[in-house]
């Protein structure tokens, strides 16, 4: 599904919806114990340093865990590669998990490969995309003052593509997306 969002985040750079897409990830978490939230993080390894957008660590019953997050503004659907280099990256840094942000929306294969591999798809979009108006002519829309200034639309791949909203007002929808995928 092609969202029209690009518009809504125009006047932001590339470094400021890295930092937006964090601080969403932040709220969600908001009662995840030990956790710590990064931008712009450069990882060594073994063959290699890796920049990374953002990653999340955290401490759980005495063992540690990392999710890199990659954020894409792009104007066209993510691609597969970018989804492969995420999972690179996953493997060589020993990451647990992946998280890819976009404004844009991804390529079939890039939701196949994803849901292979784990790895959480998410588009950003403008909170009024996800208030349903059922008229052929919608002139003067209506939104109520309850929707949220953005909101996440999960993307994953089961026979076909298949999608669900989530918003900054439920942080249980996105963790529950994040385990499952």
């Amino acid at each position: 599904m092609r969202y029209k969002s690009e518009e809504y985040f125009a006047d932001m750079s590339s470094n400021d919806f890295e930092v937006f897409c964090l601080s969403i990830l932040k709220e969600y978490s908001s009662d995840l114990p030990n956790s710590n939230f990064e931008h712009n993080v450069i990882i060594k390894s073994s063959d290699g340093e890796y920049q990374i957008d953002g990653q999340i660590s955290f401490e759980l019953m005495g063992a540690k865990y990392l999710t890199l997050v990659e954020c894409k503004m792009y104007k066209r659907f993510v691609s597969r590669e970018k989804v492969q280099v995420l999972y690179d990256k996953i493997r060589t840094i020993g990451a647990n998990k992946g998280i890819l942000m976009t404004t844009s929306g991804f390529q079939r294969g890039a939701l196949k490969f994803a849901k292979e591999h784990g790895i959480t798809l998410i588009t950003v979009v403008d909170g009024k995309m996800t208030y349903e108006v059922r008229t052929i002519e919608a002139k003067d829309i209506y939104y109520p003052d309850i929707l949220p200034k953005y909101a996440g639309i999960v993307e994953c791949w089961v026979e076909k593509e298949t999608y669900s909203s989530i918003t900054l007002s439920d942080s249980n929808q996105l963790k529950d997306v994040i385990d499952d995928n």
